[in-house]
């Protein structure tokens, strides 16, 4: 299954799991870099971003790395699932 909103494939991990959001949407947003848009990199900086709101809303920079670490696991089964992994 190939995602896609715009154009071009959408990496973030909502468009993964089916919902029909674009990547620019995430990079609008969260004022992310553009370059990132279309590339499974997105996922990479969102998940630092979130890691650091986690840290930031108080949460032990121990847990919020685990946190980041099984999310980035889910994402990868969803790159792998839709056939996305180079």
């Amino acid at each position: 299954m190939t995602v896609t909103t715009s154009s071009r494939k959408s990496f973030n991990y909502l468009a993964l799991r089916g919902a029909g959001v674009d990547d620019m949407e995430f990079v609008d947003t969260l004022d992310l870099d553009p370059n990132v848009a279309y590339t499974p990199k997105i996922n990479e900086v969102m998940l630092d971003l979130t890691m650091q709101q986690n840290i930031d809303a108080g949460m032990s920079k121990e847990a919020a790395m685990k946190s980041r670490k099984q999310a980035a696991s889910d994402i990868q089964k969803l790159l792998a699932k839709n056939g996305m992994l180079k």
